[in-house]
């Protein structure tokens, strides 16, 4: 297994050190509490024809959903039928979400920064380059694997097929901003600059919510 580059490395060690020993739950012990602001965005539901569907739409007038607010809640409150809504990715980052935030975050660093992924060891069907990657152990006691690579490595695949997971926490070399999901998260959490996390609020095409530091994120599994 090859080691990690030097400045991989040194941001790695960065982001272990600033989220292990973080209270269990914490939005710290997913991403440096470094951040000046920072945003949860939800993994849609979808319809069996493909259509995407925000929670908020599915709630109607149930329930007012925020960034605190559970797929469990959803289900709670309108009871959505499984055969006509099933319920958003679990584990990872929506694909067309993931679209949309490389889309923001290319345009918050120029030139492109190169980023570091993390993915949980234990999937199933990783793909050999994935399988092969150093592994660190992060505060919630996940080996996760170390991939390098551009922003748009966010993108592709980390099983054999190519509609499989995405990587669970993105983080450019310059620790500017951090995307952090969880194995039972249906969501994604982001911290940034302010600037960042308003342009992520106010895409149209995303649901997200602003959180303060201290949030907690609980099993949406």
């Amino acid at each position: 297994m090859d080691r990690l580059e030097s400045d991989s490395e040194s941001r790695i060690h960065w982001f272990l050190q600033q989220t292990i020993g973080k209270p269990m739950g914490s939005l710290a012990g997913l991403i440096p509490p470094v951040y000046r602001a920072y945003a949860r965005v939800l993994n849609p539901a979808t319809s069996p024809d493909g259509r995407r569907l925000r929670w908020s739409q599915l709630a109607a007038d149930h329930l007012e959903v925020d960034g605190a607010t559970q797929w469990s809640d959803i289900v709670a409150a309108c009871g959505p039928e499984p055969n006509r809504v099933y319920e958003p990715e679990c584990g990872s980052v929506d694909s067309l979400v993931a679209e949309r935030l490389v889309s923001r975050l290319s345009k918050a660093a120029k030139p492109r920064p190169e980023c570091l992924f993390l993915v949980w060891e234990g999937y199933s069907d990783l793909k050999n380059q994935v399988r092969t990657s150093p592994v660190v152990v992060n505060g919630l006691g996940r080996g996760l694997h170390v991939l390098r690579g551009p922003l748009e490595l966010a993108l592709e695949s980390i099983e054999d097929h190519p509609a499989g997971r995405l990587p669970l926490n993105w983080l450019p070399l310059d620790g500017t901003w951090c995307v952090a999901n969880d194995l039972y998260a249906r969501s994604v959490f982001i911290g940034g600059s302010a600037s960042l996390i308003g342009e992520i609020l106010g895409d149209p095409d995303l649901e997200a919510y602003f959180i303060r530091p201290n949030h907690t994120f609980v099993a949406e599994d």
